[in-house]
């Protein structure tokens, strides 16, 4: 009997053990972008470490029912896989087979979208859980809830008016009962840019904050009134302002706080906005409101005078961080200007902050965190010279997750460098400039490549440095097993050390990624689940494509499982096809050029990308299926023949019909160019 007891007691010491050790529980759950509302991307599992990743593999993978791959952090909870998708689409499946449960379908698009809401139903960052639903904002301005066991519509809010400037592709975000979201103007300034706040549980409209000032004839709030004092002389004649608050956002549940990002004025010329403009508040700033009311409680300005579109809707996070000696509640943002900061949580105050990649705008932060612009960064009143911007007007780091280690209070950063010779060009159709990317020049001082940074927050000071091939990659992930994880556009899933920055280990997977992993346990085993594919589900999928995968890795939308063990084959890479012959002949040089500008000059490239070649989904790659004739070209252009039932190309008809022909000319012959193997665009299904 004494056996027997003995036993059963160091049975129950042993499973007490495993409860308290985080990565030893059967089952957990990710609900939360990031794995929590603080936006960390780090995770307490440490299953698979620097010894074990030795032995990751593939456990399953799966195609998903999508058009456009996805790049979304998948959310898990009770076993289910939940994932956004343009167009309102939620695709729950089981987290330990890939089974698909079921697949929600939005059904209800706003009628007489403008091509904001147009644009937006073609794009989707993620969704959010909250209580039994999940979220998904439609595209066109709208958020639909979603039952999570049923795949069943709960309750839809409309947020803006799509008709006008308006879209949403952010996964929103959730706190203290609350659905947040923001919109995007399409950096049109056409509109003026907003945060709301709906109930969770009923999609009850509950407060709105803009992020810009009204018009100031009209009166407004002291709040506005002294806004729009930083926006110069006659500004509202030319801009609404935009301030976009078209991605970051996060939730603070210890102050209670919404940290938002707001995006850049609009237009980017300073010249088409007020003169003897200031800071244009509160656009390139993060601001705190209150979550509960949305009241403005502080905000701090991160790029004045912006012309590069440096804007700070991306890369927030909430973290505890040791500041002379004493444990500290900050907000660490990492915008597209190329620097990092610490703020204090409570009061907005600079902490600290600095450069984590080579830049050409500005020299350094001064001792108020505002940036020490160079002469060359003043590129708008100086523009008889040629010059290289550095971040480009994508940023030194995008909507692409960070993640953070907690123990050593390191954040490490999915970084880019993407140089562009910008010259002086009266002809050209933007803006009177153009822009040439650099890959390498002859110096070897500008290069095109990605990069993982590690930033040590303490020291602030890079930690270490992981280069990568291709400029755009995929969100990050940290767990206490001291690995970060991260997809790649050309096809990888690498680990590396967190300490060093070293490869541990690195497969590739099938497809491009842009998503960020998400971590488990499922029935004891840890869990790394991607999301693989064209990333188009993000504009710059369609947009920079070229920088944002490689033609192979161009496949159709997946969803991958990894473990310890995994023994599943990996999937297979795109099947490139020589581009055929187009079905139109050759068309007259003098109109390339010309159809060139006006095709890059004009909102063509936000869907079909920039030479035309956009990566897949639910655009035609234009390089390898152009128009068969400029009669259906013309039809579908100006006439939207495409555009019945609200799901194909919205009609242009403001084009000219010799811009139109312009444009056909500069598609067919670029489609001959690639037939025949010249020129720099390569055409890939």
């Amino acid at each position: 009997m004494r056996t027997i007891i003995i036993a059963s007691l160091l049975v129950s010491i042993a499973g007490c053990g495993m409860n308290d050790q985080p990565s030893q529980k059967a089952n957990t759950n990710w609900e939360f972008l990031g794995n929590s509302s603080e936006m960390q991307h780090s995770s307490e599992l440490k299953s698979i470490d620097k010894e074990t990743v030795a032995s990751l593999g593939l456990a399953w993978w799966v195609d998903l029912p999508v058009s456009d791959g996805l790049v979304g952090n998948p959310l898990i909870k009770d076993g289910i896989v939940f994932q956004g998708a343009p167009n309102g689409q939620i695709i729950a499946n089981d987290v330990k087979t890939g089974k698909l449960i079921w697949n929600f379908q939005d059904d209800n698009a706003q009628q007489g979208s403008s091509f904001a809401g147009y644009w937006g139903r073609r794009f989707n960052r993620g969704v959010a859980l909250s209580g039994s639903n999940v979220i998904i904002a439609s595209g066109d301005c709208r958020l639909i809830a979603v039952d999570q066991r049923t795949g069943k519509k709960v309750w839809e809010a409309t947020s803006c008016d799509s008709a006008d400037m308006y879209a949403i592709t952010a996964a929103p975000r959730v706190g203290n009962g609350l659905v947040f979201t923001g919109n995007a103007c399409l950096d049109t300034g056409m509109t003026r840019g907003y945060v709301d706040a709906f109930d969770e549980k009923s999609g009850d409209h509950r407060w709105r904050f803009y992020t810009v000032p009204d018009d100031p004839s009209k009166p407004q709030s002291a709040l506005y009134e002294n806004a729009a004092k930083t926006w110069g002389k006659d500004w509202y004649s030319k801009s609404h302002g935009c301030g976009s608050a078209w991605d970051a956002m996060t939730y603070d549940p210890q102050l209670n706080l919404l940290y938002v990002g707001v995006g850049g004025p609009a237009p980017f010329d300073p010249s088409k906005r007020g003169e003897e403009a200031g800071d244009e508040l509160f656009t390139n700033s993060i601001v705190a409101l209150d979550a509960s009311t949305g009241e403005y409680k502080w905000h701090f300005k991160q790029t004045p005078q912006d012309a590069w579109n440096y804007d700070s809707s991306v890369g927030i996070m909430v973290a505890n961080i040791t500041v002379a000696g004493q444990s500290k509640r900050v907000v660490l943002s990492v915008p597209k200007s190329g620097f990092a900061y610490a703020l204090d949580a409570q009061t907005g105050k600079f902490i600290s902050g600095g450069a984590y990649v080579p830049m050409e705008w500005a020299s350094g932060l001064d001792a108020n965190g505002r940036p020490v612009m160079r002469p060359e960064g003043q590129y708008w009143l100086n523009s008889s010279k040629s010059y290289m911007q550095l971040p480009n007007g994508l940023g030194a780091h995008g909507w692409e997750a960070l993640a953070f280690n907690p123990d050593d209070e390191t954040v490490f950063i999915p970084a880019m460098s993407q140089p562009t010779l910008v010259k002086d060009d009266p002809d050209s159709a933007l803006g009177g400039q153009s822009f040439e990317p650099v890959q390498r020049s002859a110096d070897g001082k500008y290069e095109t490549y990605g990069e993982t940074v590690a930033w040590d927050v303490r020291k602030n000071a890079v930690k270490w440095r992981s280069r990568l091939p291709m400029p755009t990659n995929g969100g990050l992930l940290h767990t206490a097993g001291g690995l970060v994880f991260q997809g790649t556009g050309d096809g990888r899933l690498q680990v590396l050390d967190d300490a060093t920055g070293k490869t541990l280990w690195s497969h590739e997977i099938g497809g491009a990624v842009r998503a960020a992993p998400s971590t488990v346990m499922v029935d004891g085993e840890q869990y790394v689940l991607l999301a693989t594919g064209t990333g188009t589900a993000a504009a710059t999928g369609s947009l920079n494509s070229d920088s944002a995968s490689a033609p192979r890795a161009r496949t159709t939308p997946r969803l991958l499982a990894f473990k310890v063990g995994g023994t599943k084959e990996y999937p297979p890479f795109a099947q490139l096809q020589k581009v055929p012959a187009p079905l139109t002949p050759r068309q007259p040089e003098e109109m390339t050029a010309i159809g060139k500008q006006l095709f890059e000059g004009s909102a063509c490239i936000e869907c079909h990308g920039l030479h035309g070649n956009a990566a897949g989904g639910r655009v035609p790659n234009l390089i390898y299926a152009p128009p068969p004739s400029y009669e259906f070209f013309e039809s579908v252009v100006r006439q939207g023949l495409l555009s019945k039932g609200g799901g194909g190309m919205p009609a242009f008809a403001d084009f000219s019909d010799d811009q139109l022909k312009a444009i056909f000319a500069y598609l067919i012959n670029q489609a001959w160019d690639a037939h025949e193997g010249k020129g720099p665009v390569e055409g890939t299904r």
